[in-house]
C-alpha cells in the first residue's frame, strides 16, 4: 500500500510525497535567501500555508455535512482529508500576489518550485508502492471460531479496517467506524483485528457498546499482505479486488465516507 515510516510516525502514501515537496519548497528558497534575502523565504513560508489551508477549507467545503456535526473535527487535520486542487489554487494566488510586486523573484522562485515537483515525483513513485495480489487462500476466522476466507469478500467494492484494541487511533475512530458501517448498503465494511485473541477483542467491544462483527487474524497476515508499516490502517478495494486507496492512521468521517462514495463511483 506504499507510505513511509519515520520512526513512530507512519504517513500514508498520499501525504508523504506532499509534506516532503514543501519542505524542499521552503528548504530551497531559505538556501537562495541566503544570497538574495529574506523575501523569497518569505514567498515561500507564505504560499506553502495557503497551500495547506486552502486545500483543507476545501475539503471542508466539499464535505460540510460530515463537519457539520462536529466542527471541532476540521481542525483534526492529521486525520486527512486535503483538497489538491484547491491546495494548488491557494499557492497559486499567493505567488501571483507577491511574485507580481518583486518580478525579481520569479526565476528563483521557480527554482524552488522545480526541485520541490522532483522531489514531489520521486516521492510518489516510492511511496507508491507495488500493485496488491489478490488475498488469495489466506484463512482467518469470526469471533466465535468459524473459518473465514477473505478470497471470498471479491465482487463487491469493501472497505477493510485494520485495528487492534491496544491501539489508541484505534479506539478513537472505531465507534464512527461502526456507525458508517451499519448504514452501508452497498459496499461491505470488514474490521478485521490485528494479533489479538477473541477474549481482549470481545470484551473491548462488550466494554465500550460497539456493535460490529469483527474478524480475527492473531497473525496480523493482512498487515504483511497490504505492507501496513501501522495501525489503524483502512483499504479501499473495488470489486474486482483492486486496492484504489489506502489511508495509515485514524481517519475522519469526511474522509471515511469520501474514500466509499469513490469506491461506488468507480464501481
Amino acid at each position: 500500500m506504499g507510505g513511509f515510516a519515520l520512526g513512530p510516525f507512519v504517513l500514508s502514501a498520499d501525504r508523504a510525497p506532499v509534506l516532503l515537496a514543501l519542505l524542499i519548497l521552503l528548504g530551497a528558497s531559505g538556501i537562495i535567501a541566503r544570497k538574495r534575502g529574506p523575501a523569497i523565504a518569505n514567498w515561500a513560508s507564505a504560499a506553502a500555508l495557503m497551500a495547506g489551508l486552502s486545500a483543507r477549507l476545501g475539503f471542508v467545503l466539499q464535505h460540510l455535512e460530515s463537519f457539520r456535526a462536529d466542527p471541532l473535527s476540521i481542525l483534526a487535520f492529521w486525520q486527512g482529508g486535503f483538497s489538491p486542487l484547491w491546495g494548488a489554487a491557494g499557492f497559486a494566488a499567493v505567488s501571483v500576489w507577491y511574485l507580481g510586486r518583486r518580478t525579481d523573484l520569479i526565476l528563483p522562485a521557480l527554482t524552488s518550485v522545480v526541485f520541490a515537483f522532483i522531489g514531489w515525483n520521486v516521492a510518489q513513485q516510492l511511496a507508491r508502492g507495488m500493485d496488491v495480489a489478490p488475498l488469495g487462500d489466506m484463512q482467518l476466522a469470526t469471533l466465535s471460531g468459524d473459518l473465514v476466507t477473505p478470497a471470498d469478500w471479491q465482487g463487491r467494492p469493501m472497505v477493510i479496517n485494520l485495528w487492534a484494541s491496544w491501539c489508541p487511533p484505534c479506539r478513537r475512530e472505531m465507534p464512527m467506524m461502526a456507525g458508517v458501517a451499519a448504514g452501508l448498503t452497498d459496499v461491505d465494511m470488514h474490521f478485521v483485528n490485528q494479533g489479538e485473541g477473541a477474549e481482549a477483542v470481545r470484551r473491548y467491544l462488550s466494554r465500550e457498546g460497539i456493535v460490529i462483527a469483527p474478524v480475527m487474524d492473531p497473525g496480523s497476515q493482512m498487515m504483511r499482505h497490504f505492507s501496513a508499516m501501522g495501525l489503524p490502517a483502512t483499504l479501499f478495494i473495488d470489486a474486482q479486488g483492486k486496492l484504489r486507496a489506502a489511508h495509515m492512521g485514524e481517519i475522519s468521517h469526511a474522509h471515511l465516507t469520501a474514500g466509499i462514495r469513490d469506491l461506488k463511483e468507480n464501481d
